[in-house]
């Protein structure tokens, strides 16, 4: 016979997923990693207003607030 075709997974690829993960996890530990996130964190003073907006828009077209952000340690 001839060479095997590939498997469909469907909505998903768990070996697709798991080779993210392992790099997401690398990248996150490393010194590269960690800087970007810092960098990341920092938000600009004329997009503040832009965040702000958007958050509201966001919670204005929510159903409810999410219970998880109104109690953090019911995690």
């Amino acid at each position: 016979m001839g060479k095997q075709l590939p498997s469909n997974h469907g909505e998903g690829n768990p070996e697709a997923a798991a080779r993210f993960n392992t790099a997401e996890r690398e990248f996150v530990s490393a010194a590269r990693g960690k800087k970007k996130i810092q960098e990341g964190a920092d938000v600009r003073p004329d997009e503040e207003a832009d965040l702000a907006r958007s958050e509201q828009l966001g919670r204005e077209r929510a159903k409810s607030d999410d219970p998880i952000l109104e109690h953090p340690a019911k995690r």
